[in-house]
């Protein structure tokens, strides 16, 4: 019977406990209304998630209707969202955008609900179709790998689970006949506008009729061993090399050892620091034969990305994802007046009298002759061309060799501020201060300029 080896499937890869509460992911379709069907019969306490993307119009809301009257029959709790993907989408990547936005729902009814495991009803086939779509697009080793029975949804303590997965389609529906489950097929799954369509109605058959009719199974098969092999040998490898060549706090690849890694690995650990350093950024061939170019390269050369930089540094390759600016990167600053920047804070405030210790809080703290201060003053992150008269020195300098011969970190300097008066820069900001407006023998008010920078980001675990 097929809750039977579903149950010992469970059990296996200890999935779920006895009488858990679970989310379950149901469409309508065969495979989810034969998921939540087996998961009520054997003890477990499912909360229904169903999305509407209202792609199909009324076939949209007829799939919905169905899960409606299935939960209010057996009393189950039922989470709906309706969504318009195609606003979301722009008819672009409709499948993948459906994926994120369904999965982001599923995660957020768990937490809402206290529940720490989601199922949803990929099968047998799925698994294989999966194997033979990342063969085609060249995904290597651990895309072959097919999809894991239980990983973690997201970054809370929420799991996702895959009970069906020793099930195949044709034994799935064939259950749902004989037990009367009800169902709803989607018409665009035969739509060979999508890969995995056409992997689904014409590469599998045609696998089948040459190697016989247990090819998906075979298939499925060789994901599993695929599976034991890397978790035996190729995981603890890469744990390995990449404690020999990352600067996890910094975000940050050795230069040195990673050359030494044969170029294999090489690749495969810059895709193991997209995947940690910058979530999301495309795991594409290309974009990793353009970073390791970065190792060749000379320091100050980057990679830009949606999701980042990666810049070359004198030894080190450093990752830094792109954030969302809360505040702007430019202001006036006018005494006794916080101004809030990009990265910090910065205060102007006029001293009466000259402190005993003019290197008090430096280089943080600056103190400047207030007689030669006219307010305000601008403060913006410096530009290629800038220049300033650096304390001690007579001639002018550019702010580019200054942040060089001070070694600020490649990937720090674009994030550097001027606090400038009528186009003459005052201080470059936390590094060094111009001789105009030094202190002098003669002055008799100053003015502090404090920078406050943000704390760091917390490292995401």
């Amino acid at each position: 019977m097929l809750p039977e080896r579903v149950r010992r499937f469970i059990e296996s890869e200890a999935l779920l406990q006895p009488g858990q509460r679970v989310v379950v992911g149901v469409s309508g379709g065969v495979d989810s209304m034969v998921l939540l069907e087996v998961l009520r019969r054997l003890g477990y306490r499912p909360v229904v998630a169903h999305v509407n993307y209202r792609l199909r119009g009324a076939d949209s809301d007829a799939d919905e209707a169905l899960v409606r009257r299935f939960c209010r029959r057996h009393r189950l709790p039922l989470r709906v969202a309706r969504i318009d993907l195609k606003a979301r989408t722009g008819g672009r990547a409709i499948q993948a955008t459906a994926r994120r936005v369904r999965y982001a729902f599923f995660r957020r009814v768990a937490l809402g609900e206290g529940i720490e495991v989601v199922a949803v009803a990929h099968q047998r086939d799925d698994q294989a179709e999966t194997l033979l779509l990342n063969l085609m697009r060249g995904s290597g080793l651990e895309g072959l790998l097919g999809m894991r029975p239980k990983r973690r949804l997201g970054r809370e303590n929420v799991w996702l689970v895959r009970p069906l997965l020793p099930v195949s389609r044709a034994e799935i529906e064939a259950w749902a006949r004989a037990e009367g489950i009800p169902w709803r097929e989607d018409v665009s799954n035969a739509s060979l506008h999508y890969r995995r369509a056409v992997i689904r109605h014409e590469v599998l058959p045609l696998l089948a009729r040459h190697f016989g009719p247990g090819v998906a199974e075979r298939l499925a098969h060789t994901a599993e061993l695929l599976r034991a092999y890397y978790e035996a040998t190729f995981l603890p490898d890469l744990r390995r090399r990449w404690q020999e060549v990352a600067n996890e706090p910094a975000r940050a690849l050795r230069l040195e050892p990673l050359r030494m890694q044969p170029p294999v690995w090489q690749q495969r650990l810059i895709l193991e620091a997209l995947r940690r350093w910058l979530p999301g950024a495309p795991q594409r061939h290309r974009v990793v034969a353009q970073a390791l170019c970065l190792l060749q390269a000379q320091p100050g050369r980057r990679l830009e990305l949606p999701q980042g930089t990666i810049w070359r540094d004198r030894d080190v390759l450093r990752f830094r994802p792109r954030q969302r600016a809360t505040w702007p990167d430019e202001g006036l600053l006018e005494p006794d007046r916080l101004l809030r920047l990009a990265g910090g804070t910065l205060v102007a405030s006029v001293l009466e009298t000259v402190p005993e210790r003019l290197d008090e809080g430096a280089p943080l703290v600056a103190y400047v002759d207030a007689n030669r201060i006219r307010w305000p003053l601008r403060v913006r992150r410096w530009q290629p061309g800038d220049r300033m008269q650096p304390l001690g020195m007579r001639g002018h300098r550019k702010i580019s060799d200054l942040l060089t011969d001070l070694k600020v970190p490649v990937d720090q300097r674009d994030c550097c501020y001027v606090v400038s008066q009528d186009g003459e820069i005052v201080w470059l900001v936390g590094y060094r201060l111009a001789e105009p407006f030094r202190v002098r023998p003669e002055t008799r008010r100053v003015v502090k300029l404090c920078w406050k920078p943000d704390p760091p980001l917390p490292e995401k675990q």
